[in-house]
This record gives structure tokens, C-alpha cells and sequence, in this order.
């Protein structure tokens, strides 16, 4: 049995060995190493081939050369033309790639066959130029993209749409970030619809005095914006009309104001500077300075309902942020513009404006994202004073027969006017929002709380000209929203505000303290619309109930007692 001929490989690494002592001992030598598994063995020596030393061997593979001889070894050469080996019978084997030729002294070397190259390689090198083609292709695509782009913005430098996606932005973060809307040359056009169903427990079908009807249940269309907005490098501006019949059919401005902002380069983050004139927002707490169209819940808390009738004013703001830090400043008449469309006039009676603020803090931690602030306001209010009356004659029918009788007739002398007066309020807040981002969406954890005095502009209006004394307010809120993967949403609120800290009642001609506090529960659950299952349209439809516990009512003793006021809403939201 014969030994295995060594690999190609224990060729080569011999043959790199004995090089240099072949070239010393032969000018030229022809060498070629065949692996024995493809190429047959040669039946008889050539002529030309040199001796061969004398080792005892029992294979027919040829002998490894050895570094110990300084001489050059006996290397077979290949086969030329006069001793060429008889042709076998089976196809010669391909050529082999390791095959090393060199020159042997005498014998004129053969070229041998070129190498077929590997066909594995030839398709690695296909995909790789097939990769770099395409990586070309793109490197240009993006390249021309970059360009347009660049030129877009030297014709028309709008800051916003485009640059920060919506969804980049925390919903807890309020103020700045771009707008939904159809944008050209920095104009952007943008609006909201809600349409709503709603029921209440005070509804009746009677009026009360004055004419007003008291019944609630009923369609209507709450909001319907239409906004008008500009924003480029150095300017910009908003322009908002809203149609209701919340008191009627109804149009009226909500938003016209103009801007000079001094931008951060990064559009992501809040301007440095930007001072706005005209009608806009009232910058204090975290609600009021909340969009209607990105507020969850139906309305704003009823403490904030009482001491801003509606959120926006006439003044001057300014505002901003550096990295983490947030301010607002403000200096307004006064005089909230109601939110309910068709509301009674609110001029502001007096020459003092009113002072507001809010100073914060804006991060986002990671995927997640948190906020808070302080917010004050110091103003005037009005007290408004009588005007002057007649000297007039009274008939009181007492026994109600119809006719004038003795003692019946009263004569009340005229009075003078009294002069109106005005007093102080003031009021100091502070707010925190954390936003919690997971696979099912956002999380929103929201509280605030204000501590007031004079203030309540709305709900039960606050005179201590009247009362003889200051009315502390007290006002608080915390509330959840949760985000179901972008298809549904569903949350609470509790929402606590006391009118009058110091209201006492009279029982059995004694003053007692009394609870004017209402407590409001508000669980909400929604349906929205899939994200870009319509380009550029956003929707949602919300159901509200909101359980109210309060101490408005009278029991049959007289004793303070629940009023029965709850409220139901569903609301159709569709903006762009």
C-alpha cells in the first residue's frame, strides 16, 4: 500500500525553503507541482532529468526536499515535446492553480496555460460593482435632494414645516414646534372642527329670567378654526377666525398677532427670542397656554375656566428658551377673550395692565420627556359702580286685589351715582408634566395647582368691594392620558376648585364655615385616527362624562346640599 502523495500546500512550503538553494546550485531549473488528486502519475522518467537520489520509498509521490543539503535537490522537470508522456486514455486534469514554473538549466521553459479564474470569485466581484453602482446612485440621489432643498430655503427660508416632524414632539412640551397644515413660501393654512352632543342634568325646557333658555341637551358646533400662519427666518405671523353656536351662529377672531424671532439653529428647540403683539395666548400655567385642538379632554378645568373666561388676551409677549430653561412674559389688558363664541363684551374697564409670567424647564430625558413651571400674575379689577336714579313713585299690591290701598304706595328718592373702584388680584401656579414614551404610546402625567385671590372672572365672580373682605381662591387639578398605539386613548381627571376659602354661612343667626368646594371627576375613552391613514388629516372621536360633587344645592331643611349637575359630551374632532 502505497503512502498518500502530501497536499499542494507542503509543496509550495518546501519549495519556498529550497529556493535559494537551487538558484545557487542551477542558473535555471523548471519546476511544477501538480496535486496528485487531479494529475496522473508519469509512467517513465525523462531523458533530461537529472539524478534522482537513491531513498528507499515505498510511495510514488515525489521525495519533500530538504534544507539540510546545501546542494539543490533532484526536482523532476515538467515533460517537453521530445518526452512527452504517451496520452492516457481519460481527460487530462485541469491545470493547477499552485503550480510554480522554474526555469531549469538547459532546458527552455513552456509557457504553461493560462488560470480559469474561480467562479465564486468572478460573482463576488459582479455584486461588489453591482453594490458600488448602486451606492452611486444613491450618494447623487441624496447629493441633488441636499441641493434642492438648499436652494428651497434661499427662496424662502420658512423655518418650520419640514424640519421637525410633529411626532418629534412631546405632547407635553407646548409653546413651540411646528404646525399641521398645507405650507407655501412660508404661509401655512391650517384648521380644526368640533362637533359635539352633549347632556346635562341642569337641562330644562324653561327660560330664565332675562330670556336665556336652560336647556342643554343638544348638538352644536363647538369649535371651527380656520387658521392663517406665517413663520420665515426673522418674522412671523397667526391669524385665527372661529365659527361657533355655542350661543348662536357665531364668527370671531381668536388669533392675530405678529412675531420678530430670534431662532435657534436648531429647529427643534424653542427661539431664543420672540416677541409677539397683538392677540395671543395668556402665558400662565400649563393649560391655558395648551392649544384647543391638542387638548384631550373637552375643556380646560373649571378652576381655569373661572380665572381666564377664555385663554387668549391683547398685549405684548415675550418668550423663549435656552437648552433646558423656558420663560414667558406678558403684559395684557386684562380682559380674557371668552372662548365661548358670541360672549358678552369684555373691554377692559381699567388704565392698569395686567402682569403675568411663567418661568420653566423643558427636557427630554432619553425617549421620555418632562416639564414644570411657576407661573404669577399680578392685575387690576373692577368694581363697577351705580349710576344715578329718580326720585320714584312704588305700588305694592299686598293684599293682590288689584286696586291701590292705604300704605300700599311707597315713594323711593333718587340717589346719586356711586363711583366705580378697583382692587387687586393676584395669583401664583406652578405645574409639572412628565410624558412617558412605550410601544403603546405616549403616557401623560399632568397636575397643577394656583392659589388666587380675586380672581374668579366667571364662574362666581369675585368682588370684595361687595363682600367687604378679599376672596381666596384655591384651584387644582391631576390628570392621566394614555395612548393605545395610536388608534385609541383613554384617561381621567380630577379637577378640585373652591371659589371662597373664607365663606361662612348663616344658621340660626350664627356665621358657620361652608364648603364651597366642587370636586369633578372626568373619565374620557377615544377613538383616533391612524396616523397618515390620510395624508395631513388627524381625528379622533371622545366621550366625556363628567361627575360634579359640590355643595351648590339646597336640601328641603335648607342645609347645603349636592347639586345635581353632572355632564355628558361626545366630540368629533377632524383637523389639518
Amino acid at each position: 500500500m502505497t503512502a498518500p502523495h502530501p497536499r499542494p500546500l507542503s509543496w509550495l512550503g518546501a519549495l519556498v525553503l529550497a529556493l535559494p538553494h537551487v538558484a545557487s546550485a542551477a542558473p535555471s531549473v523548471s519546476i511544477e507541482i501538480e496535486d496528485d488528486d487531479d494529475a496522473p502519475a508519469p509512467t517513465s522518467s525523462p531523458a533530461t532529468q537529472p539524478p534522482r537520489p537513491t531513498t528507499p520509498t515505498t510511495s510514488t509521490a515525489p521525495t519533500t526536499p530538504t534544507t539540510a543539503n546545501k546542494t539543490s535537490p533532484a526536482i523532476s522537470s515538467p515533460p517537453t515535446a521530445a518526452n512527452k508522456p504517451p496520452a492516457s486514455t481519460t481527460s487530462p486534469a485541469p491545470p493547477d492553480v499552485d503550480a510554480v514554473p522554474v526555469d531549469a538549466p538547459g532546458v527552455e521553459s513552456q509557457p504553461s496555460a493560462p488560470a480559469q479564474p474561480d467562479p465564486e470569485i468572478a460573482l463576488l466581484r459582479e455584486q461588489l460593482a453591482a453594490v458600488q453602482t448602486r451606492l452611486e446612485t444613491v450618494e447623487k440621489a441624496r447629493a441633488a435632494e441636499k441641493a434642492e432643498q438648499h436652494q428651497a430655503k434661499q427662496r424662502t427660508p420658512f423655518v418650520r414645516v419640514g424640519d421637525v416632524g410633529r411626532a418629534e414632539i412631546a405632547p407635553t412640551h407646548v409653546g413651540f414646534g411646528p404646525g399641521a397644515g398645507v405650507s407655501q413660501w412660508g404661509v401655512r393654512v391650517s384648521g380644526y372642527i368640533q362637533s359635539q352632543y352633549q347632556w346635562s342634568q341642569l337641562s330644562e325646557d324653561q327660560i330664565q329670567q332675562g330670556g336665556a333658555t336652560l336647556n342643554q341637551n343638544r348638538f352644536m358646533v363647538r369649535r371651527g378654526r380656520l387658521r392663517v400662519s406665517g413663520d420665515w427666518k426673522w418674522v412671523a405671523f397667526d391669524f385665527e377666525l372661529d365659527g361657533s353656536t355655542t350661543r348662536g351662529p357665531f364668527v370671531g377672531v381668536r388669533q392675530a398677532n405678529a412675531s420678530f424671532v430670534w431662532r435657534n439653529p436648531d429647529a427643534a428647540r424653542p427661539p431664543y427670542w420672540m416677541v409677539t403683539a397683538g392677540l395671543t395666548e395668556a402665558p400662565f400655567g400649563h393649560e391655558l397656554r395648551l392649544g384647543q385642538r391638542e387638548m384631550m379632554f373637552m375643556e380646560r378645568s373649571l378652576g381655569s375656566l373661572a380665572f381666564f373666561p377664555g385663554p387668549v388676551d391683547v398685549g405684548v409677549r415675550v418668550r423663549g428658551g435656552v437648552a433646558a430653561f423656558r420663560y414667558d412674559l406678558a403684559v395684557m389688558n386684562g380682559a380674557p377673550l371668552d372662548d365661548r363664541a358670541g360672549a358678552r363684551n369684555t373691554t377692559d374697564p381699567t388704565r392698569a395692565p395686567d402682569y403675568l409670567g411663567r418661568f420653566g424647564f423643558a427636557a427630554r430625558p432619553g425617549e421620555h420627556a418632562v416639564s414644570g413651571g411657576v407661573s404669577l400674575l399680578y392685575g387690576t379689577g373692577f368694581h363697577r359702580g351705580s349710576e344715578a336714579t329718580k326720585n320714584r313713585l312704588e305700588w305694592s299690591d299686598l293684599n293682590e286685589n288689584g286696586a291701590i290701598d292705604t300704605g300700599e304706595l311707597v315713594a323711593v328718592p333718587g340717589q346719586a351715582a356711586t363711583p366705580s373702584v378697583n382692587f387687586r388680584r393676584w395669583a401664583v401656579g406652578a405645574d409639572f408634566q412628565v410624558g412617558l414614551r412605550s410601544k403603546a404610546g405616549w403616557t401623560q402625567i399632568l397636575a397643577e395647582g394656583t392659589i388666587a385671590s380675586n380672581l374668579d372672572r366667571d364662574l362666581i365672580v369675585a368682588d370684595p368691594v361687595v363682600v367687604g373682605a378679599d376672596l381666596r381662591e384655591l384651584h387644582g387639578y391631576v390628570a392621566v392620558i394614555q395612548e393605545l398605539f395610536g388608534r385609541a386613548v383613554v384617561g381621567a381627571r380630577y379637577d378640585y376648585y373652591d371659589p371662597n376659602t373664607d365663606l361662612l354661612d348663616r344658621r340660626r343667626g350664627e356665621f358657620v364655615p361652608r364648603a364651597a368646594a366642587i370636586h369633578t371627576i372626568s373619565p374620557i375613552a377615544g377613538a383616533l385616527l391612524p396616523p397618515n391613514w390620510i395624508p395631513g388629516v388627524r381625528g379622533r372621536l371622545v366621550f366625556q362624562y363628567d361627575a360634579v360633587l359640590d355643595a351648590l344645592g339646597r336640601d328641603s331643611r335648607g342645609v347645603p346640599a349636592d347639586l345635581k349637575n353632572d355632564q355628558f359630551i361626545v366630540r368629533l374632532q377632524g383637523e389639518f
